[in-house]
Formats: structure tokens, sequence, C-alpha cells
């Protein structure tokens, strides 16, 4: 049986009833149900924009879940499995001593 061309909705169809008894066309029904939902859930991954805003993008990758957009320096990022991010850059060190003395 050949699907006919995916509506990008969000609208997941729901699924039928049967009446008294299980049929052969409602078992049709319910699997071309199935099939309709997930073609739309498919659909929803594979978006086409022809414009897009981003607000409030977290300027660095540390405590992002996989798949996050986040600015680096104006560059947009997408935090991928196996990335590691530092939340910041600051480091501390000591090399030697050092002796004060006042008057």
């Amino acid at each position: 049986m050949a699907r006919s061309p995916v509506d990008i909705s969000l609208v997941i169809p729901q699924l039928p009833r049967p009446r008294r008894e299980v049929t052969e066309r409602y078992l049709n029904q319910l699997v071309s149900a199935v099939e309709h939902g997930l073609d739309v859930l498919n659909a929803v991954r594979q978006r086409t924009f022809t414009e897009i805003s981003l607000t409030n993008t977290q300027e660095h990758g540390g405590n992002l879940r996989v798949g996050t957009v986040f600015s680096d320096g104006g560059t947009l990022r997408i935090v991928r499995t196996g990335d590691v991010f530092a939340g910041t850059t600051v480091g501390t060190g000591a090399v030697g001593t050092v002796t004060v003395s006042t008057p």
C-alpha cells in the first residue's frame, strides 16, 4: 500500500476503534493511522524554515543536552555526543612562594 505525501502538521490522528469485532478492514485502518502518525512525527524532525530566531542562547556548551544549540562567540554550535564543555574558563595556579614584608 503506497503512502500519500506527508502533511507536515502536529496533529496526530486518532486511532480507529473497532465497532463490535476486529475485522480486516479495521486492522487496515489501524495500520494506516499508525503509519500516518509516524509520518507526522518524522516530518517534525525534517522541517524546513525560511527564517529562524534564537533568543537567550547560552554562550557555552556546559551543562547542555545533546542536540542543544548554543552561541560560541556568535557562531551557533550544536552539542554532540562525546562533546565536553566546561561551564567556565576560570582557572587558578601557583608557582613558587611570595614573601611580603612591611616596614
